[in-house]
């Protein structure tokens, strides 16, 4: 009996230190982190894996400083699960593919990863990366020259099949005198194009601008020396030269992404084989980056062929004027409204109000504006109205000088200058009370409440009970007198803020960046109703996009580009990830907008991208 209670206490205590070995075993197995390479030493210029892999489960993995080398690629993801004698055993591995740039001895840093609570690191590698053999180097010589020869015939292919053109409606003009630029974009039928976007767009300098409105982006098909392209207008503006000499209509930059399918042989290089050489069936294709530019065109903007009159202030164009009094008799007190109407073709938005001699006595406010004009490609057209408000403030009959307007005619090439009759009014004694209200700047509505929202003061003394206590240095008193010390003081701070900020534009665009890039989508996420808007929706879109970088960034949107977005993203502080995430709906809204099948993009896809783009951006960008 004491034998066999010695062997069950032996076997009971054997079993226990299997299994405390055991769950050590596994405990050490879980938290296992390791670092490997595919191959070691590595010749120069070739390509070699490094593998970071921990069995069990990881979080907040942080990679090395691969110093030395370039990363093509990584990190990327696997998971393996084995099954052995009823243990399950999971591992999980982030390989990076590298480039050994050049010969030496490398060590490449460990890596770091949380388990079960536990910082693990791997061992540090050391790479050998020895020099090229003879046939190394002439196998990459070969290779390079493939890829210059197969770079070229693309670019070749390109340059004839893909491109932006500008044109404009005159060369010779004179100064004020409507030019209509128009940018239209040329693409092959047979190019699949992957990505579009507008990398420079011109800042026309010198010239006075308007877009015009292209509600839809029309695709046309149209014939270039025989051969078939799909051609649509992606910009077109109005300018009116502001001074003489030479001027250039800046050109409109595009980059592209074209897929093509490629050929190593040369035994054809003719357009179509390139495309479809049967030899290379199959998903033989690459992606080509490609930038295309329309040409600068030069203006020659002269001046104009005589001396100008004193009173010129701009105006060109055919050009009619009209001038009357909404009434020629009233009361001192009463407003009078002289209307200057301009109309015809020319630059009516560049007109300014006209210097007209008032007689004295009159009390003048400045003109309000109004304008009903049209801007087409043919030219710039319709009418703008000066009112000029006027109050008599002494009765008798006074003299208005004849309104005179001068331009310079376009097809007499010389200044015309047109005048109205002369004015007179006859006012008669109104309100004795009037003495002219001495303020500027409102208008006729405004002024004939005058004499209305003024109540009646009484004069006749009323009977008064004296207070028995003096208001003389009293608490309300000493309120009073230090009220206008403290609103003053309190005004003077917040003018002086409001005025340090109303200088620094770049603040205002800033703070307004995120509500007008709201605004703009919310007006997309109207468009999307309609399919017949899809245009207008990606032109809203991409200008949401680009006006949020431009105010954020403080860059004006002609002299925006990605790149310049991007290295001053990074300025700021934004992760390079968000940055590139941010280009990326940019370039995916502006392939949308460009592309001859924008159709087939999903409109809600695109608005959900913009939004979520702006979004994460403004959590950095406060």
């Amino acid at each position: 009996m004491v034998t066999i209670e010695i062997k069950t206490k032996m076997r009971n205590k054997f079993y226990c230190i299997s299994i405390l070995l055991f769950l050590m075993t596994v405990s050490t197995f879980a938290q296992e982190f390791t670092a490997s390479v595919d191959r070691n030493p590595v010749p120069v210029g070739e390509r070699f894996t490094v593998s970071f892999t921990i069995n069990g489960s990881g979080s907040d993995f942080k990679g090395p400083d691969f110093k030395g080398f370039t990363v093509l690629g990584g990190p990327n993801q696997s998971q393996s699960i084995q099954i052995i004698n009823g243990r399950t055993a999971r591992s999980f591995t982030l390989s990076y593919m590298l480039l050994a740039d050049k010969t030496g001895t490398f060590t490449i840093g460990p890596a770091s990863i949380m388990s079960d609570g536990n910082l693990l690191k791997t061992q540090p590698l050391t790479i050998n990366v020895l020099p090229e053999s003879d046939a190394q180097k002439e196998q990459r010589k070969q290779v390079e020259e493939q890829e210059k020869t197969l770079n070229q015939q693309a670019l070749d292919i390109l340059k004839k099949n893909i491109y932006v053109k500008s044109s404009v409606s005159k060369r010779n003009v004179f100064i004020g005198e409507q030019i209509t630029a128009t940018y239209k974009l040329f693409i092959h039928p047979e190019l699949n194009v992957m990505q579009l976007s507008p990398t420079k767009v011109p800042s026309l300098n010198g010239f006075w601008n308007q877009d015009l409105p292209i509600d839809k982006l029309q695709w046309k098909r149209e014939v270039v020396n025989g051969v078939a392209f799909n051609t649509a207008v992606i910009k077109q503006v109005v300018l009116f030269p502001q001074r003489s000499g030479n001027l250039v209509v800046d050109p409109y930059e595009f980059n592209f992404t074209v897929r093509m399918r490629v050929q190593t042989s040369q035994r054809s290089r003719d357009f179509w084989s390139f495309f479809d050489d049967s030899f290379f069936s199959g998903n033989n294709f690459r992606d080509f980056e490609y930038k295309s530019s329309s040409e600068p065109l030069p203006i020659k903007v002269s001046d104009f062929t005589e001396m100008r009159p004193p009173e010129f202030a701009g105006a060109v164009g055919d050009l009619k004027m009209e001038a009357f009094l909404d009434k020629t008799k009233t009361k001192t007190g009463q407003p009078v409204a002289l209307k200057v109407k301009i109309g015809g073709r020319g630059n009516l938005k560049l007109i300014q109000p006209l210097e007209i001699n008032f007689p004295p006595g009159f009390e003048i406010y400045d003109p309000n504006i109004s304008d009903n004009i049209f801007t087409t490609e043919s030219g710039m057209s319709g009418s703008i109205t000066f009112e000029y408000l006027i109050i008599p403030k002494n009765a008798g009959n006074f003299k208005i000088e004849p309104v005179k307007f001068t331009y310079f005619d376009l097809n007499a090439k010389r200044f015309k200058t047109l005048q109205s009759d002369a004015f007179q009014i006859e006012v008669e004694k109104g309100d004795a009370n009037f003495g002219g209200s001495g303020i500027t700047g409102v208008r006729k509505e405004e002024v004939q409440l005058i004499g209305k929202d003024i109540r009646y003061i009484k004069t006749k003394s009323s009977s008064l009970e004296r207070n028995k206590q003096s208001f003389f240095w009293s608490q309300d008193y000493v309120a009073m007198m230090l009220a206008p010390f403290i609103m003053f003081g309190i005004f003077f701070i917040i003018w002086r803020r409001k005025k340090h900020e109303s200088y620094d534009l770049n603040l205002i665009r800033n703070r307004k960046a995120t509500k007008i890039a709201k605004k703009r989508l919310s007006l997309a996420k109207s468009l999307m109703k309609d399919d017949n808007n899809s245009d207008k929706f990606h032109e809203e879109i991409n200008k949401a996009l680009w006006g949020y970088l431009s105010d954020k960034l403080s860059i004006p949107n002609s002299e925006l580009t990605k790149d310049k977005a991007k290295e001053s993203l990074l300025e700021k502080g934004v992760s390079e990830d968000l940055s590139s995430e941010f280009l990326q709906t940019l370039d995916n809204a502006e392939f949308a907008r460009y592309s001859p099948s924008s159709n087939n993009h999903k409109l809600d896809d695109i608005y959900g991208s913009a939004v979520k783009a702006i979004t994460q951006m403004e959590g950095v960008l406060r």
